[in-house]
């Protein structure tokens, strides 16, 4: 006899991601669409095709799902006579031609932007049809002219960006000036990153200004010149507002305080008149008849309550507006006694850091490295560190040059250990201030 065939475990069969809201097609159809209209594209108009964003298209639509990211760099060592590099236009036209409306995130490396590129960008987030969270434009030879027309869409109330990085871009301050002329009305972006783009003392009060009308709380100015003055400019706002939340916590503690002290006292009091009606009330129950007693001892049933049903959460409401900071990263930015400001101007930017640490509850990160703040600038970062673990208040990241006393620095660490930070592009190097 043949032997019995055993009953195999059935593999699980893998689920069909669910389609988008409004999407009739499946993901991988539509993405494979794209991908073919990409490679049209680029032949049309002789560019390279991105190795990146290829592999990335064909991996989505095999695996039936959308893409949400478009990663850009430029192929290396690229010579060809017909043929130019990747391009950013090219991929811009693909989407709007196929209306692609699930694109989140433009990441756009090492490639040079002309400004009929940006304005092209600029239009198609202008629609308000593609709901675009990121924007990464890093080493692209943007111009303040650029600056200003990437940031016009993102004053719109359909912008949906929280998070611009504009890396190794050397517009100086002319350029932040368009930015926060196209920032002013933005109530979304979270973060700002304006790393190495030769930003200089006037781009402090402007970018000081723009953090205490929005909600921008990330902000990241490594490898500039922003000194001591611009840096005291551009968190000046910030202290004064939370000097301010820690008078408020102060008043509402002792509010509080008081409230219980008087709460205990009238629980007190009620406990008191309590036990003298009880002690009447067991009086009373001695003088009555055993037969009245045994009546009212019957167990009474208890009404079955209707089930409550679970609520639903409502959606996050809108970031807070205000001079609010939570990362703040100046490190390398020439502060230090050779700057605009006096020779005490290290120290003065540093007493208002102290104040920052010592109140803000928000704060979470500060990066201070290669910036010579000196021994009496280490002690009062030292001394905010120690007065905000003595508040109660959260921890936070801390980044100082070690060109200070031993044991000042050591405190420090201590306090305030694991920052990590943004690593440097090879190559690049900061300006020199003239």
């Amino acid at each position: 006899m043949p032997p019995k065939k055993g009953k195999g475990k059935k593999g699980k069969k893998k689920k069909k991601p669910k389609k988008p809201k409004g999407m009739l097609e499946d993901p991988g159809v539509v993405v494979k669409r794209l991908s073919k209209l990409y490679i049209d594209n680029c032949a049309k108009k002789k560019n390279v095709v991105c190795p990146g964003v290829k592999a990335m298209l064909k991996d989505c639509y095999e695996n039936d799902r959308l893409i949400v990211k478009f990663i850009l760099e430029p192929v290396p060592d690229f010579q060809d006579e017909v043929l130019s590099n990747v391009s950013l236009d090219t991929v811009v036209m693909t989407i709007r031609h196929e209306r692609y409306k699930w694109v989140k995130e433009f990441h756009v490396w090492d490639i040079p932007l002309k400004h009929e590129t940006v304005a092209n960008l600029a239009l198609m987030l202008e629609t308000g049809i593609y709901p675009v969270i990121r924007i990464e434009l890093v080493d692209c030879a943007l111009v303040p002219f650029s600056i200003a027309r990437i940031a016009q869409p993102l004053s719109l109330n359909t912008s949906l960006v929280t998070s611009l990085c504009l890396d190794y871009n050397e517009f100086g301050d002319e350029g932040v000036k368009g930015l926060c002329a196209g920032l002013a009305s933005n109530k979304v972006m979270l973060s700002l990153s304006l790393c190495y783009c030769d930003l200089g003392v006037e781009s402090g009060a402007m970018l000081g200004d723009l953090i205490s009308k929005t909600a921008i709380r990330e902000i990241y100015l490594n490898g500039n010149n922003l000194e001591a003055e611009g840096v005291i400019e551009l968190i000046k706002m910030a202290v004064d507002h939370a000097e301010v939340e820690s008078r408020e916590r102060q008043e509402e503690a002792s509010r509080k305080a008081a409230e219980a002290e008087a709460l205990t006292l009238l629980q007190e009091k009620e406990k008191r008149e309590r036990r003298g009606v009880i002690s009447d009330t067991e009086k009373q129950d001695e003088e009555k008849p055993a037969s009245a007693k045994s009546s009212k001892s019957g167990k009474k049933k208890k009404k079955k309550g209707k089930k409550k049903k679970g609520k639903t959460k409502d959606p996050p409401g809108p970031p807070p507006v205000g001079p609010l900071i939570y990362k703040l990263h100046v490190a390398d930015n020439g502060i230090d006694a050779h700057g605009r400001g006096s020779t005490y101007a290290p120290v003065i930017a540093m007493r208002l850091f102290r104040t920052l640490i010592e109140h803000s509850m928000c704060l979470q990160e500060i990066d201070l490295d290669d910036n010579a703040i000196g021994d009496l600038g280490g002690r009062e970062i030292m001394d905010g560190l120690k007065a905000r673990g003595e508040a109660d208040l959260p921890g936070i990241k801390m980044a100082v040059t070690h060109q200070m006393n031993s044991d000042t620095f050591a405190s420090i660490v201590k306090l305030g250990a694991g920052l990590k930070k943004k690593k440097k592009k090879k190559g690049k190097k900061k300006k020199k201030k003239k």
